[in-house]
């Protein structure tokens, strides 16, 4: 090779490689060339977690990815995106498919880590079919409580399975109804065991398969105070106790002796608590924390401008570390933060509210049904979410009637329940909103929903059924 042709080629040897090695150097570090800027940009990269985990991915209308499922799933993640707005569609066979318009920033990964495709139609599985008519009256976690049509017998419903017995009255027991005499509700104690069930006449507590009446220690507390026990309330987590309110003293009664004694002669309009403390408001509008003895004490945190209410009693909803959600039933709901000295009037015409059960935010339906998100704590997650931070989510349609509202999916999704079926919505700042409709063929009465695995409970005359609303 001649001398020339040598130094050529090494010149271009030469060029090569300083051109390329920044390319190559660029390139390994997530840059490309935009076409539409002609210019060379830093990318970012797009986490997706779906459920079910097999659900197909299209970005800008093109098929990315169809994933069968697998153990430990963890997502998918997009690459080398160049910066800009894309529309993501996630779909799957048998559900309702989910869209969202997702900005991809430099050097970034954005994140839809709580995608959860509804089930169409929702997979349904019959708990009991029953001869009897029986009306829903109250639930736990694990069970229903219901009311025979006469109103006569109560009986405890599992939820899991199709396990159903009588608690009330025990047929083994000598405690027996009135000729009038009616069940009106039944409350669980904090650990499920025990029962307080009250008629029109009386009131009685259920443990450990036997019944306990409660005429004697109220009648004792209606002579003292000339005036009746207007409310019975369980102890926070001792099912020994019960506290009794009346219109201007309050009492607590031991049920093993059936011993009585006085705390806060002040007239209660709400109580709550959380954990192993129990709290209370009075009409005055002081907020009260009790001891766990058995003799409580009261200890006043804060006062509310007891003007504010007009309707009682209040649902008082304790967060930890002193901070409240405060909801009337005229529909003013107020937000009490004592640490931080924040007090904020959250809306006047909250008709339905839930809080999560981390208590970081809270969702609510108002009077013209408009659904909205209340961040009660700072998140950073697919989106960044501030403290007191109100998102509008969606309006429900006029007719649709929700009868509550439930937490799904790690507290990112929300629940609606109606007569033919639910609202299904999700919690997120980017648009569009996903809200899904899951319509049943017939009426239903929504009885509970079981969070562990997002069945919605309901009752068609006389069958009770679950059906499993999210993957």
């Amino acid at each position: 090779m001649h001398h020339r042709a040598r130094t050529f080629l090494f010149f271009i040897l030469i060029c090569i490689f300083c051109i390329g090695t920044p390319l190559v150097v660029l390139f390994s570090q997530g840059y490309r060339f935009d076409i539409k800027q002609k210019k060379i940009v830093q990318t970012g990269a797009l986490h997706i977690k779906t459920k079910p985990s097999s659900a197909a991915i299209a970005i800008n209308g093109k098929q990315k990815r169809i994933r069968s499922s697998r153990f430990l799933y963890s997502g998918t993640v997009f690459r080398n995106l160049v910066p800009g707005n894309y529309n993501i569609t996630i779909s799957s066979s048998s559900s309702l498919p989910w869209e969202k318009n997702i900005s991809i920033e430099p050097s970034l990964v954005t994140k839809s880590t709580h995608v959860a495709l509804p089930l169409s139609p929702p997979p349904t599985k019959t708990l009991f079919t029953s001869t009897s008519t029986f009306r829903y009256i109250a639930s736990t976690n694990d069970e229903a409580f219901l009311v025979s049509s006469d109103k006569k017998s109560l009986f405890s419903q599992s939820l899991n399975d199709t396990s159903q017995k009588q608690i009330f009255p025990i047929s083994t027991a000598t405690t027996t109804l009135e000729k009038s005499e009616i069940i009106l509700s039944a409350f669980p104690s904090a650990s499920t065991h025990n029962t307080l069930v009250n008629t029109n006449k009386k009131s009685y507590v259920i443990s450990n398969g036997e019944t306990i009446s409660l005429e004697k220690p109220l009648q004792t507390i209606a002579n003292q105070n000339k005036a009746p026990v207007s409310r019975l309330l369980w102890h926070p987590f001792d099912d020994a106790i019960l506290f009794g309110f009346t219109s201007s003293a309050n009492y607590w009664i031991h049920l093993p002796d059936m011993t009585i004694g006085t705390f806060l002669k002040e007239k209660i309009i709400g109580w709550s608590s959380a954990g192993s403390r129990a709290y209370f408001l009075s009409a005055q509008g002081t907020l009260y924390e009790f001891s766990t003895q058995l003799q409580p004490t009261s200890t006043p945190l804060t006062t509310i401008d007891p003007t504010l209410f007009s309707r009682f009693p209040l649902a008082i909803h304790a967060l930890g570390d002193n901070r409240f959600v405060i909801h009337e039933p005229s529909g003013i709901l107020l937000l009490i933060d004592i640490p931080s000295l924040h007090s904020e009037l959250v809306d006047t015409a909250v008709k339905h509210l839930v809080i999560s059960s981390d208590a970081s935010r809270m969702a609510y339906l108002t009077n013209d049904n408009q659904l909205s998100a209340y961040s009660l704590e700072p998140t950073v997650d697919d989106s960044i979410y501030s403290q007191y931070e109100k998102i509008r989510l969606a309006d429900i349609p006029e007719n649709a009637n929700p009868l509550a509202i439930y937490f799904a999916n790690d507290n990112w999704y929300l629940v609606l329940p109606t007569e033919w079926g639910a609202f299904i919505t999700e919690i997120d700042k980017r648009l569009p909103l996903n809200l899904w409709v899951i319509s049943f063929e017939k009426k239903i009465v929504p009885v509970a929903f079981r969070s562990q695995d997002a069945a919605l409970i309901w009752q068609m005359d006389s069958t009770f059924s679950a059906s499993r609303l999210l993957p």
